[in-house]
């Protein structure tokens, strides 16, 4: 940690502040309510968080691609220097509240198909599978189903190491994963169909046709992009009403965070049936009233991330001591407590205050930082290359990932 205990300070607060600008921004543009942000900060990235800092967190995919998602939402997210008012703060629990959708038997899906069985996708499928439901994997060869069989099987183990599942749950769950190559058969029977393919906006386009045409006429088309709107894929299919995002955060069977993400087409009753059904296996599902790129998740990383690399730049602080703060600060806090319950808590109103005060000094820039272009110059991209803010090795690479997913399955 920093010696200088002002200087930490200024700098938690003014990533603190960065997160609640543009949270507020995204409760006023209609795109979540409060209580939806936090959900995402307290069962998603606020987990990472509490493990790992930002520029920790960015290096293990590479800042040229750092370079992709977050130029195009530097464009987008808030610059504002000066906060609206805290919005209402009403936590909900919708499994209790929400009455059973109009026309619907059942909410719960009792077939599931998963389209792409890679990082993603086997923890998608060995989720579902834990809780009852039959899935079938598909992908584009056998060699890729069963290496996923295998990781299915040492996520599932792992649940069972901490008593998520029982150990008799390993195996029941992995008999209800049934594998394919043909996308037909995968998603004939389905009554949800999750696709976690890479993300190619044409190639999803195409699978998303592909599944249109083979798919029940009841059935629900969801994709974890985390970069494409429901809208771009689902006009492919002739059933927009009922294609919808379905965001999961890495590894997606450890983070019970979900982003349900509504297209600009997508029916109220599937929003309905979808947050349920996550609901049902354990999930905090958060809703995503309208399309934006980032939905709430990215654009929070983001904006956190704009405001370290502005922190880096002045020569405030390292790199390495803004992941310190974050990870033995807030981010422990924000694993428990969302920016919104935070703020709008008693013990918390000069917060408030102060989060007003620290919203001039934040970094409002829509260009991408010199810090990072630099980085990206020299071709210190992180860990595929083995250096960036951090020097890596295989072997430290692997026990950052190994202590982020042990983390976080004994959060619980």
């Amino acid at each position: 940690m920093l010696s200088n205990d002002s200087v930490t300070s200024s700098v938690s607060n003014r990533l603190q502040a960065a997160i609640y600008r543009e949270s507020l921004a995204l409760v006023d543009a209609g795109v979540a309510d409060a209580c939806d942000i936090d959900l995402v900060i307290t069962s998603a990235i606020g987990r990472r968080w509490a493990v790992a800092g930002p520029f920790e967190i960015w290096e293990q995919i590479g800042w040229d691609l750092v370079q992709i998602i977050a130029g195009e939402l530097y464009k987008e997210i808030s610059n504002s220097n000066t906060p609206t008012d805290l919005p209402n703060y009403k936590p909900i629990d919708r499994l209790e509240s929400s009455a059973e959708p109009s026309g619907s038997a059942s909410t719960r899906f009792e077939k599931i198909a998963v389209v792409g069985a890679g990082l993603m996708g086997h923890g998608i499928a060995l989720e579902f599978a834990s809780h009852g439901r039959q899935v079938v994997l598909h992908d584009i060869s056998e060699a890729l189903l069963d290496d996923a069989i295998v990781r299915a099987r040492t996520g599932l183990q792992a649940l069972a190491s901490v008593d998520r599942i029982s150990e008799g749950d390993v195996e029941s769950a992995l008999a209800r994963i049934s594998t394919t190559t043909d996308l037909g058969e995968a998603v004939s029977n389905a009554d949800l169909v999750v696709e976690a393919s890479s993300e190619n906006l044409e190639l999803k386009q195409q699978i998303f046709s592909a599944i249109d045409r083979a798919a029940l006429d009841h059935a629900i088309l969801a994709s974890n992009s985390s970069t494409f709107v429901p809208s771009a894929y689902g006009a492919a299919t002739q059933r927009a009403s009922r294609v919808i995002g379905v965001h999961y955060y890495n590894p997606p069977h450890l983070l019970p965070g979900v982003e349900v993400v509504k297209g600009s087409e997508t029916s109220d009753e599937v929003v309905e049936l979808v947050t349920r059904e996550y609901e049902l296996i354990g999930k905090k599902p958060a809703i995503v009233q309208r399309e934006v790129q980032g939905f709430i998740g990215n654009r929070l990383q983001v904006a956190l991330l704009r405001e370290a690399m502005s922190i880096v730049e002045e020569g405030l602080a390292t790199a390495l001591q803004v992941d310190e703060i974050v990870r033995q600060g807030f981010g422990r806090e924000s694993s428990q407590v969302g920016i919104f319950e935070k703020i709008a808590s008693a013990t918390a109103a000069g917060e408030q205050m102060a989060s007003k005060e620290t919203f001039s000094q934040l970094n409002s820039d829509r260009e991408l930082p010199r810090v990072l272009l630099e980085k990206i110059e020299s071709n210190d991209l992180g860990v595929k290359v083995g250096r960036g803010f951090y020097e890596w090795t295989p072997e430290s690479a692997e026990k950052w990932r190994k202590n982020m997913a042990d983390s976080l399955l004994h959060m619980g």
